[in-house]
């Protein structure tokens, strides 16, 4: 038995904070059985599909340029920028171990706002950052084996800088344009979109393990990782680092997710009825001001559907509430959870 996936699944003892008023997953009078969850899974798959809403565009030019290479005693990384639609393209790091390593190795997609802060490394200057390696997810990872692709968000190659970085106005301005140009997508389908579009270049490498590929973010690349990591089935598991799984936690609304819908009175879906499409695949949330004991409820809820597969112990929180980043304790204990659920003997990793 995988003794700290066991413990990282345990609801907690006591309160789990305001009720969050979650809707059954199974209707009532519905057997609680796998083979009704796959008729209310594709049921719950359209609903997020429409939700999230599609792109105008049917086909592009996918030949994805190679921009940069350069190397770091971890790792070797390669610069790209890969078309995501027939306007964009969005910047890509691939890292690879410079060691030698497994073979086939894991695989990891990292997303944020740029890739060089996940990566730890600062493009332009072409140097480490060495500011807040608590959310160098993508450092962390190459050092443990794993092909890692940090992505960027499509605000900032899809409009110019708007002279001012003053209330998202980047944001705000690639949020216009994406739907001016794609009337009847969202950003949030947007950003899952082009995380599977990093995967898409990440398993095009050679080696990379197909069965081990996580996505993993935090905050803003904590929301992109679960969304992503959910609808793409080729992804095997999923860490989110504080990102605000309930829709009051964090900025749901903001236009470059879901939009003022998520407000309307008869909106039909929360968060835990985007979780339970994981199973049987594995989850962790990472909480620390976002996140919060009321989150449990989300990951309690999609349990149920969890346990019909024998797969209770593949969904974990971890809350350390000190804060909106991880801390150094909740990294080791993140990595060691995932190694876990991949199988794979723990590999040292430093910040």
């Amino acid at each position: 038995m995988k003794s700290l996936s066991r413990e990282l699944s345990r609801v907690p003892e006591g309160g789990l904070g305001e009720d969050q008023r979650l809707a059954p997953l199974f209707p009532a009078g519905c057997p609680v059985t796998v083979e009704a969850w796959e008729e209310q899974r594709a049921s719950l798959r359209r609903e997020w599909d429409r939700v999230l809403g599609k792109p105008s565009f049917e086909s592009f030019d996918q030949a994805v340029e190679v921009v940069g290479r350069f190397e770091q005693p971890e790792y070797r990384g390669t610069l790209v920028r890969q078309p995501t639609g027939p306007h964009t393209r969005q910047l890509l790091l691939l890292m690879e171990p410079a060691r030698a390593t497994r073979s086939p190795r894991p695989g990891a997609v990292v997303p944020f706002y740029h890739p060089d802060a996940m990566a730890g490394y600062d493009l332009e200057k072409g140097e480490p950052i060495r500011e807040r390696p608590v959310v160098q997810f993508g450092r962390h990872l190459v050092q443990q084996g794993y092909v890692v692709v940090c992505s960027e968000a499509f605000p900032f190659n899809t409009v110019p800088h708007p002279g001012t970085e003053a209330g998202f106005a980047w944001w705000h301005a690639g949020a216009k344009k994406l739907l001016q140009d794609n009337p009847q997508w969202t950003g949030m389908g947007k950003l899952a979109w082009d995380a599977s579009r990093a995967l898409d270049f990440l398993l095009e490498q050679p080696d990379v393990d197909p069965e081990r590929i996580l996505m993993i973010g935090h905050s803003l690349g904590g929301k992109i990782a679960f969304y992503a990591g959910v609808l793409d089935e080729r992804v095997r598991a999923v860490i989110g680092s504080d990102f605000g799984i309930g829709w009051s936690f964090t900025n749901w609304d903001a236009p470059w997710y879901l939009g003022e819908q998520i407000h309307h009175p008869e909106f039909p879906l929360a968060h835990h009825q985007l979780l339970a499409l994981l199973a049987p695949r594995s989850f962790l949330l990472i909480g620390g001001e976002a996140d919060r004991v009321e989150s449990w409820q989300y990951l309690k809820a999609a349990q149920e559907v969890y346990r019909l597969y024998g797969r209770e112990d593949a969904v974990g929180h971890f809350y350390h509430g000190t804060g909106h980043s991880p801390t150094p304790e909740s990294l080791e204990i993140a990595y060691r959870w995932l190694a876990e659920q991949f199988g794979l003997p723990e590999e040292a990793w430093t910040l």
